[in-house]
């Protein structure tokens, strides 16, 4: 079994980051979209749907995978990719690998930017019964620019998914090529 990436297949730890992260983010999306239901305001007002704090759901689940997160981020880029398929067009991989890049980057502005929306609107990040307490006091100006870039660096990673998830059909109905089987299975020979 491989755990690492060759020069043409990722490894089972690429494998699990991948799916796990990508699983976290899809469920960050979704909770943190629930939260912008009627907020409008700053630091938690408008988390409450239906009497639940999503927000609150929210930032548990992103502390709780922060490391995680990061982990994924550092490996793809201290890592790098695999080289393309055979036969596969060196500038769409370059273009493949370039979306993967802005896809990464946009989530680590995420993981900065999601905390600092919190503290510094002069608020505690509540994970499960613990807080974290805001080591700034309540800066409005600042906890604007942070939710701006939050929500900005959010489109970012879904318009890049999306474009990622439109290559994957492409790969896995027209060409066949085996480029999807890569992030499925790590090889067993390293080919």
């Amino acid at each position: 079994m491989r755990f690492t990436d060759t020069k043409s297949g990722y490894g089972w730890i690429s494998i699990a980051f991948h799916w796990l992260a990508a699983a976290i983010v899809i469920a960050m999306w979704t909770i943190g979209s629930l939260t912008q239901g009627d907020a409008q305001g700053e630091g938690q007002e408008g988390s409450q749907v239906g009497g639940f704090d999503f927000l609150h759901l929210h930032t548990t689940v992103g502390i709780t995978a922060y490391i995680l997160l990061w982990a994924r981020i550092i490996w793809r880029f201290k890592i790098g990719h695999p080289g393309p398929r055979v036969g596969q067009s060196a500038t769409l991989y370059s273009l493949a690998k370039a979306v993967h890049y802005l896809v990464l980057l946009a989530l680590g502005v995420a993981l900065v930017s999601g905390p600092l929306t919190v503290w510094l609107a002069g608020d505690a990040i509540e994970v499960f019964s613990l807080a974290l307490p805001s080591p700034f006091g309540k800066l409005s100006a600042a906890q604007a620019i942070a939710r701006n870039v939050h929500g900005v660096t959010t489109m970012v990673v879904f318009g890049a998914i999306a474009l990622h998830v439109l290559a994957v059909i492409k790969h896995a109905v027209f060409n066949r090529d085996g480029t999807f089987d890569k992030i499925m299975v790590a090889d067993g020979d390293g080919t």
